[in-house]
C-alpha cells in the first residue's frame, strides 16, 4: 500500500503520538548466522578465499626453511599477539605476487615477519589506505609541459593607468 508524506506544517501538532512510528514492520529473522571475528580460510574448489576478522595486524612474509638451497615463503594472517594462520607455502618467484594480492584484496597492511620473529610494516597504510609520498600537483604534474611558465608565477597587483583630469577643463576637440 502506497502512502504519500504530507508536506510540512499541514497536519499540525498532534500531542497524543511519542515520536515514534505509529506501525510496527515485522522484520524477518536474518536466516544467515552471524559471522565470527575470527579469520578462516574458505575452499571452493581449488581455490581459498581468505576471510579476515578484526583485531588482525596484517599478511605477514616469513621465510620457512633457511638452511635449504632451495627457498620457499609462507604467507600467515598474524595478529598483534603472536597468533598466525598459515595461507599458502611458495616458492620465491610467486610469493610477493600473491601477497600483494592477499593484501589487496583483504585490505589488510603488509608485513614481514624476520627469522627472529621480528615484524616491520614496509608500506604503511591506515586501513585499507596505502600512505605513499606527497605528490606536489602542479610543478610535476603529467600535464606540465602544457602549462606556460608565466602563468605559474604570480604578479603583484598594479593600479591601472587612468587618465589624467584637468580640473576645470573640457579636454575634447
Amino acid at each position: 500500500m502506497a502512502s504519500v508524506t504530507p508536506a510540512a506544517g499541514e497536519t499540525g501538532f498532534a500531542s497524543g503520538l511519542s515520536g515514534r512510528p505509529t506501525h510496527t514492520t515485522t522484520v524477518p529473522k536474518n536466516p544467515m548466522p552471524a559471522q565470527p571475528d575470527a579469520p578462516r580460510v574458505e575452499r571452493i574448489a581449488s581455490v581459498r578465499i581468505l576471510r579476515g576478522g578484526a583485531g588482525w595486524r596484517g599478511i605477514a612474509m616469513r621465510m620457512t626453511n633457511t638452511g635449504r638451497e632451495d627457498e620457499r615463503f609462507e604467507l600467515a594472517l598474524t595478529a598483534g599477539d603472536g597468533r598466525s594462520i598459515t595461507v599458502a607455502v611458495l616458492d620465491q618467484d610467486d610469493v610477493v605476487a600473491l601477497w600483494r594480492d592477499c593484501g589487496r584484496a583483504s585490505g589488510l597492511p603488509l608485513l614481514i615477519e624476520t627469522s627472529d620473529g621480528v615484524i616491520s610494516e614496509p608500506y604503511p597504510q591506515l586501513g585499507r589506505l596505502a600512505l605513499g609520498p606527497v605528490r606536489i600537483r602542479r610543478r610535476h604534474s603529467f600535464l606540465n609541459g602544457r602549462r606556460p611558465r608565466f602563468l605559474v608565477r604570480r604578479k603583484t597587483g598594479r593600479l591601472s593607468e587612468r587618465p589624467v583630469v584637468v580640473a576645470g577643463e573640457r579636454l575634447t576637440d
